[in-house]
């Protein structure tokens, strides 16, 4: 992919050249800085007292993050077989789609990846869908026999998901099996309350580990079984889905739960629920049932929920219920997408999606977070990149872009801490900061901050004196996540994000 020019700097140091880092890293001065870097070089001491403050407490901690990832949902089963190559790379559109979703160095490092078990309407051809991509096949060919080659397009982007980095697998299921449904289709008859029968919770729950026992025996990472999905809608068209009520679910988990803690192999699986499609509204009646049963409560140390529809008061009530009845549960959002109709590649839709991260981190506490269905025709706010099957060619969007400023650099262990900033307009860019050790064992701080604002914001970091260097990422209209500055660390030194634009500061202790 051609990366924009050079337009500005993320980073004026005071005393100190622009030093470019990465792969084609400007030489000299960039066009507009010249006046500005000389201005600074000829002072000989620096007053701070113009700017701003972000104050970075790492004694304040807060969440240790897992995961940052996508769902494989509607699109792996036919770009999995994209296997020719659209451009001069020589590389298949399968493999450049997986490197930029997976790949650290070249692409966004996602580290959980969640795999659609299907209930086999693509196999059956039952019940009203207006897409196609929106059945799924099941390995399952009759009752306990397998057919591991199904779905071969699915499994080979999950394999190479795990090639590139993923450490954590969720095996999810929208709808159960369509043969233990009541009425024989992965989509619940309108006016019903659910469409599985108690007496068949087990078969289903068999039917899930038997496929998690297989993928972990191929070397697959599977952490999760993720039984339900957003039990509180009604599911009658369009996709595969099943409605439960709050009740229902606690006892179709505990079916779960009996089955997994029977099975040596999955004894480090643990089961996600329960997938509540928000925070707010019916979220609770499902997060009460399931912790109101004392071995649910036990085993769920993690809960997953969807961010779809979920203001900040949603949230904040949500997390002070949890705060006060459940307090070391860690909290997980396990899917969302910008719900709005029509295709953006713009740094419109990237705002959204990096705004969502932020608040979801900052308010929630979740120590992953996960957008739904990498990849996408387009039409709607959803993909991280938008694909045309008939030609296999594909499209890197600026959302995959600024939700890899979180996940490139934002790392399985690492542990968010305090920043406060001095000034409304600081506080809008929703600031977090992260410590870790990273892959030289070497400590650091890593800041994302999201300006959708016409004017750059301007601050001085505090608390930061210990580090030594500094590199600055940019995703904006010109640029994709790029290196725009790396250099010694002055504590003195006032930070510039640019307007329109999510920007990741890394300081590293030498």
């Amino acid at each position: 992919m051609k990366k924009g020019l050079c337009l500005g700097i993320c980073l004026g140091l005071l005393g100190g050249m622009l030093a470019g880092c990465g792969q084609g890293a400007a030489e000299e001065p960039l066009p507009g800085t010249e006046e500005t870097l000389s201005e600074k070089e000829t002072e000989e001491t620096a007053d701070i007292s113009m700017y701003h403050k972000m104050t970075v407490d790492i004694r304040q901690t807060y969440q240790t993050m897992e995961s940052f990832g996508t769902s494989g949902a509607w699109w792996s089963q036919y770009v999995g077989g994209f296997t020719e190559c659209v451009d001069d790379s020589g590389v298949s559109s399968r493999e450049r789609i997986a490197t930029l979703l997976f790949d650290r160095e070249e692409g966004i490092g996602l580290t959980c990846y969640r795999f659609n078990l299907g209930a086999g309407s693509a196999d059956s051809r039952k019940g009203t869908y207006s897409d196609i991509h929106r059945r799924a096949q099941s390995f399952e060919t009759e009752e306990g026999v397998y057919d591991f080659t199904k779905d071969a397009n699915a499994v080979w982007f999950l394999e190479k998901a795990v090639e590139l980095g993923v450490e954590e697998v969720v095996l999810f299921c929208n709808s159960p099996l369509e043969r233990l449904t009541d009425n024989g289709t992965a989509q619940t008859t309108a006016g019903e309350k659910s469409n599985i029968s108690p007496e068949n919770y087990g078969a289903f729950a068999d039917y899930v580990m038997d496929v998690a026992e297989h993928f972990l025996e191929e070397g697959i990472p599977v952490k999760f079984l993720s039984p339900i999905n957003e039990p509180q809608w009604e599911w009658t068209e369009g996709q595969e889905g099943a409605h439960y009520e709050p009740g229902q679910t606690a006892e179709l988990y505990l079916a779960f739960l009996d089955e997994l803690e029977s099975r040596e192999a999955l004894a480090d699986v643990k089961l996600s629920g329960p997938e509540s499609g928000e925070w707010g509204g019916r979220a609770l009646e499902y997060t009460k049932a399931l912790l109101a049963d004392e071995r649910l409560a036990a085993h769920f140390d993690t809960l997953d929920n969807h961010s779809y529809w979920s203001d900040e008061t949603a949230k904040k009530s949500y997390r002070n219920y949890m705060k006060v009845y459940h307090p070391d549960v860690k909290l997980r959002t396990s899917e969302w997408c910008e719900m709005v109709n029509g295709s953006d590649v713009t740094m419109d839709s990237a705002f959204h999606l990096a705004q969502e991260i932020a608040e979801d981190l900052r308010i929630l506490n979740v120590v992953s977070w996960q957008n739904w269905v990498a990849v996408a025709p387009g039409g709607y706010r959803d993909g991280l990149i938008y694909i045309d099957e008939k030609s296999q060619k594909f499209r890197a969007l600026k959302r995959l872009w600024s939700f890899g400023n979180y996940s490139r650099y934002v790392r399985p262990g690492y542990v968010r801490v305090d920043i406060q900033a001095d000034a409304r307009e600081q506080e809008k860019m929703l600031p977090t900061a992260f410590t870790g050790v990273n892959e030289d064992g070497k400590e650091e701080l890593v800041m994302v901050f999201i300006n959708d604002s016409v004017t750059a914001q301007e601050f001085v970091l505090e608390g930061c004196g210990d580090y030594d260097r500094i590199a600055v990422y940019e995703t904006s209209d010109a640029r994709d996540l790029e290196c725009v500055l790396e250099d010694a660390f002055s504590a003195d030194a006032p930070v510039t994000v640019p307007e329109m634009s999510v920007v990741t500061v890394v300081l590293k202790k030498e």
